[in-house]
């Protein structure tokens, strides 16, 4: 073998290593990366499931203030009192 063969040799074997090495390197960052990153959409599925409850109970709210505010409207309007058949005589006067 030719000394110029083997310096080519020796040095595609050098490249071969320093490639498979900086290879093992990125798969241990991208691993990383990954368990960093489902540990943070972890967390935000979390929050957002709390958002999602609270909201829920703010919609409870509104749907009883909405049923209290048409009590009262009906009471000013005086729809309460009179019923819907009064209220039908009442448009046409």
């Amino acid at each position: 073998m030719s000394p110029e063969l083997i310096a080519i040799l020796a040095v595609g074997v050098a490249l071969a290593g320093l490639m498979l090495r900086g290879q093992h390197g990125l798969d241990k960052r991208v691993d990383e990366l990954r368990r960093d990153l489902t540990s943070r959409i972890d967390g935000l599925d979390a929050r957002i499931d709390g958002l999602d409850a609270r909201l829920r109970s703010v919609e409870t709210g509104l749907a009883e203030v909405k049923g209290q505010l048409t009590i009262v409207r009906d009471y000013i309007t005086g729809r309460n009192a009179r019923g819907p058949e009064a209220n039908e005589a009442g448009a046409d006067e």
